[in-house]
């Protein structure tokens, strides 16, 4: 009953974060990605086209990786396969955002679940603004400290390395987190060395400047671009995870009410 329960909300809530991500990256994310790509080849730019690109949250080990999420680094990879620009693009976006949202959303049900009948977490709307904060915390702001999101255009390190770090840094920043929460007395300290590690290690950057472009032009764009990138990767993924968390304790409550019912005929 359980597992059901679990799988059927988490597909809801990814159907409703991943969405409302896509829309909102199509509307902050895209223009900067399009804009970008015109100065990859280090030239000056040409013409930019409004077309969508696949861009997921919080997806770590997708070839364009922004924290995710979504959403360290955009890694261009001539031999691989890439979906078509304009409708096919958008849909494996929101495939894309869907999926993450989808398995995002089954963890944080479930450890919401087993924090609340251990009495360590309640199921109100304060403790899944909580929650989704802390995955917001875990999977981009953490690794976004040592591989900001990335731009075309960028010289990165090997994607495998880059990949490991993000794996690692999260799942320490999450180990580090759950002990801050819920272990007894003097153990919650333990959990502060655990997040500055990954950060002491330093994730893998390219031993070369930031941007390809000789430009000074095409390279200063870039730069602005970067920054602006940041920030909308940033809010988006701030957006979706506030989403996660707030409807995951949505569902618990109505579990909760259900459960209680039952328990009262």
């Amino acid at each position: 009953m359980l597992f059901q329960r679990i799988i059927l909300a988490s597909l809801l809530v990814g159907l409703l974060a991943g969405g409302l991500l896509s829309a909102v990256q199509h509307s902050q994310v895209t223009s900067i990605i399009l804009e970008a790509e015109t100065y990859e080849g280090g030239e000056e730019p040409e013409p930019v086209v409004m077309e969508d690109h696949q861009h997921a949250a919080a997806d770590a080990h997708h070839e364009h990786d922004h924290g995710g999420a979504e959403a360290g680094g955009h890694h261009h990879d001539e031999d691989a396969w890439a979906p078509e620009d304009g409708l096919e693009r958008t849909l494996y976006t929101l495939l894309a955002n869907v999926l993450a949202g989808i398995g995002f959303s089954a963890l944080m049900l479930a450890c919401m679940y087993a924090a609340r009948l251990s009495g360590k977490s309640g199921a109100g709307w304060g403790a899944g603004l909580v929650w989704g904060l802390a995955g917001y915390g875990v999977f981009f702001v953490a690794p976004a400290l040592g591989l900001p999101p990335e731009i075309p255009g960028m010289q990165a390190a090997a994607l495998e390395n880059r990949q490991l770090w993000w794996i690692a840094t999260a799942l320490v920043t999450a180990i580090g987190f759950a002990l801050l929460a819920f272990a007894p007395g003097w153990k919650k300290l333990g959990g502060l060395p655990l997040l500055i590690i990954p950060h002491l290690v330093g994730a893998p950057h390219a031993n070369a400047p930031e941007f390809a472009a000789a430009n000074p032009q095409a390279l200063q764009a870039l730069q602005m671009l970067h920054h602006q990138f940041i920030t909308a990767a940033t809010l988006t993924n701030a957006l979706f995870w506030v989403i996660v968390g707030l409807a995951c304790a949505w569902f618990l409550r109505r579990w909760s009410s259900q459960d209680a019912a039952l328990q009262a005929r």
